[in-house]
C-alpha cells in the first residue's frame, strides 16, 4: 500500500510540473495573481496522496501577513500550503536537488542559508517585499524541526521583515498571524507519544526512510490552528514581537492539548 501512495505522490509532483507549472510560470512572468492558487492545488493533491487530512481552525488572513508556525516535519509545508496560498521561508538545501529546486522555485520559496548570518538582512528584505506586495510568507520561527512534544524558543531574526514591511505598507502596519500545527490522529486513533517519530522529522533522520515509514503507518490528521493576527507597527521591536507570537502559539498548543480552543472557529477539513 505504501508503494501505491508513493506512486501517487510522484504523480502529483509530475502533474504540477507538467500541467500547472506552465500556468504558474506565465502568471509570474506577467505579474498576474491568477497563478497564486496553483501551489495550493499542488499541496492539497499532495496531502490527499500522502493520506493527510487537514482540519483548519480559525481563518488565515492572507495579504501582508507573516504567518508564524511551530515546525514538526517536512509535512508542515504541504499541510499549511493546502490551507491557504502563501510563500515559504526554507533552508537553502531544499533548492539544491534538481527536482526539489524546480518545485521550490515554482512555489515561490524564499531560501535562506542559516549558516551565513550576513545573509539574513537580504532575506528579510525579500520577505518584506513579498509582504508589501500582499503575499503572505510562512516563517518557522523555531528555525528547526522538533519532536512535536514541545515548542522550542522562537528566534527573532526574521521578525525584522515584518517591521520593515510595516514601514512601506499602507497605513504603516503589517500583520503577524500565529499558527499551531497539531498532528493528532494516526490510522484513526489518537497519535501516541511513542508514535510521534513516524510523523516528526528531526535530528539526523533521513528523508526517504522516514517517508517510507510514514506511508506504511496509515492515514494522518493534522489540526491547524490560526489565531487572531497581531498588528505590527514599525516601531515595535523584533524581539518583543517574537516573544508575543511565541506566547500566543504556546497558548494554542495548550488549548489544543485540552481539546478546547474557544477563541477559534469550528474546523473545516480540506
Amino acid at each position: 500500500m505504501s508503494f501505491v501512495r508513493l506512486a501517487l505522490v510522484g504523480g502529483v509532483a509530475a502533474f504540477f510540473l507538467i500541467l500547472l507549472a506552465p500556468l504558474r510560470l506565465l502568471a509570474q512572468a506577467r505579474g498576474w495573481r491568477l497563478g497564486d492558487w496553483t501551489p495550493q492545488v499542488f499541496h492539497r493533491l499532495a496531502c490527499a496522496a500522502l493520506g493527510v487530512e487537514v482540519a483548519v481552525h480559525g481563518k488565515p488572513v492572507g495579504g501582508n501577513c507573516l504567518v508564524v508556525s511551530n515546525h514538526v516535519s517536512w509535512l508542515d509545508i504541504p499541510v499549511l500550503g493546502s490551507a491557504a496560498p502563501m510563500r515559504f521561508l526554507a533552508k537553502r538545501e531544499i533548492g539544491a536537488p534538481a527536482l526539489g529546486g524546480r518545485l521550490a522555485r515554482l512555489q515561490g520559496l524564499i531560501l535562506v542559508d542559516r549558516a551565513r548570518k550576513r545573509a539574513i538582512p537580504a532575506v528579510n528584505a525579500e520577505i518584506a517585499d513579498a509582504l508589501v506586495a500582499g503575499e503572505p510568507v510562512l516563517l518557522f520561527a523555531e528555525a528547526t524541526t522538533g519532536d512535536g512534544n514541545r515548542l522550542l524558543r522562537f528566534r527573532s531574526s526574521h521578525f525584522e521583515a515584518a517591521r520593515q514591511a510595516a514601514k512601506s505598507a499602507a497605513g504603516g502596519q503589517t500583520l503577524v498571524q500565529p499558527v499551531y500545527l497539531a498532528y493528532s490522529r494516526l490510522a484513526g486513533m489518537p497519535l501516541l507519544r511513542r508514535e510521534r517519530p513516524l510523523v516528526a522529522w528531526y535530528g539526523d533522520m533521513t528523508f526517504l526512510p522516514h517517508l517510507q515509514r510514514f506511508l506504511a503507518a496509515g492515514r494522518l490528521r493534522c489540526d491547524v490552528y490560526f489565531a487572531a493576527p497581531i498588528p505590527v507597527a514599525a516601531e515595535l521591536g523584533r524581539k518583543p514581537l517574537a516573544k508575543q507570537t511565541e506566547f500566543v502559539v504556546r497558548g494554542l498548543a495548550e488549548a489544543a492539548r485540552r481539546g478546547n480552543c474557544p477563541i477559534l472557529a469550528e474546523p473545516g477539513s480540506s
